[in-house]
């Protein structure tokens, strides 16, 4: 029976409703394919990679590397090489590998093996050793995986977008940026290197097609086939929602279930799971009649109340990643999106919005990128008429018009 879960990976008898992506992800990899796993927060990206990590097709060992707080090259570096020392084998492979490798590894040799994971202060030293020299040391480190023969590796690198932008963020300058992908790119194509039993599986819950373009370095990643994890579809939704109500022994009547999924609009597992336990809490608290009526109440006073301001704030705050100008006219475009939905609005009233806000330094190439920021970081999408958007999720429309419209 499939559980409840807010918040945490769906894994095992809870994963719900992928095994043709699956399928699909196993084909590109065993072709040779690299993958950019693109989705929304919230689409279950996460239980994906781990499903892909606890059934691994035969043959393989996955590594997974959570970029999400990492904030310059060399932390990569030692954060990939922390995840496959995890793997006793893999360790055991490097210490024997790198014992006869470059004198500047001399003195940590012995204290590879000591702890899995890492422990601080191996990593710090290993900083120190590799330095501003991130380039060719880690390069002198990791090529050494062409003569693993073991199994083939899937290194999985959960939220590289937000990496990237994290070395903005610390000032690490766009010509280094720009030099780290090119770098990362050479470890998996160059045939010098030859990673040849390394595939890599990279996912985002922002889009990184975007930052690629502004940084001159789209190329860097055209060696990805890109697979977009979609939103459940609209018989998979109604399947999940009855698993999860009876998981919670909520009965509900047919209407009742079909109030919840209007409510939602874009069925998102993590929503619908979310609203269950809304409502699973309501149950619990001596409300014994929950109709569509009451379900609604719910909805309006609870879920989207300040109590679960939090679970969606991620939204609104990683607009930070725009530049300056570009947040102000976003925000001011998402508000019109707000207010005006369920009516789609034209691109052409939204590109005055954007001219107003941006002012002398607007242009039809910057408005062109922010919408193409916008699509590809998941809040809006075109509607039926190409020329007129929406936003994507209804539930992130109804919270940003509740608080980010006035």
């Amino acid at each position: 029976m499939i559980k409840n879960l807010v918040g945490l990976p769906a894994r095992g008898d809870d994963f719900y409703d992928r095994e043709e992506l699956i399928e699909l992800v196993w084909d590109y990899l065993e072709g040779g394919n690299n993958i950019l796993l693109a989705a929304p927060r919230r689409y279950g990206k996460t239980s994906l990679m781990y499903r892909l990590i606890d059934q691994p097709n035969p043959g393989w060992k996955p590594i997974h590397v959570d970029a999400e707080s990492i904030g310059m090259p060399v932390n990569f570096i030692i954060s990939l090489l922390d995840s496959l020392m995890a793997d006793r084998h893999i360790q055991n492979f490097f210490i024997s590998t790198w014992k006869n490798s470059g004198k500047w590894l001399r003195g940590l040799i012995e204290e590879f093996g000591v702890t899995a994971p890492w422990d601080v202060g191996l990593k710090i030293k290993l900083k120190e050793k590799i330095g501003s020299h991130w380039q060719e040391r880690g390069e002198s480190l990791l090529q050494l995986l062409q003569n693993y023969r073991k199994e083939k590796l899937l290194i999985i690198i959960d939220e590289l977008p937000v990496m990237l932008h994290l070395f903005r963020e610390n000032k690490i300058p766009g010509a280094e940026t720009k030099t780290f992908l090119y770098w990362f790119r050479k470890l998996r194509t160059d045939p010098k290197i030859g990673l040849t039993n390394c595939r890599f599986l990279v996912g985002g819950s922002i889009g990184i097609e975007n930052y690629l373009s502004q940084l001159g370095a789209v190329d860097s990643f055209n060696d990805f086939q890109r697979i977009p994890l979609k939103e459940l579809s609209p018989e998979g939704a109604v399947d999940f929602l009855r698993k999860l109500l009876k998981s919670r022994k909520i009965p509900l009547s047919i209407a009742g279930q079909r109030k919840i999924l209007a409510l939602m609009g874009t069925p998102i597992p993590y929503f619908i799971q979310m609203f269950v336990a809304t409502i699973a809490i309501e149950s619990a608290n001596g409300v014994t009649r929950i109709g569509p009526r009451k379900i609604k109440e719910i909805y309006l006073n609870r879920f989207l109340g300040p109590e679960y301001k939090t679970y969606f704030q991620h939204y609104y705050d990683r607009l930070r990643y725009y530049d300056k100008a570009l947040q102000n006219a976003s925000k001011a475009i998402l508000r019109e999106l707000a207010i005006a939905q369920p009516q789609p609005i034209k691109k052409s009233q939204l590109r005055t919005i954007y001219w107003k806000e941006v002012g002398e330094s607007a242009t039809d190439d910057g408005f062109n990128q922010l919408m193409a920021n916008l699509l590809n970081d998941f809040y809006i999408r075109q509607a039926e008429d190409d020329e007129k958007y929406v936003f994507a999720s209804k539930i992130l429309c109804d919270w940003w018009r509740r608080y980010y419209t006035f």
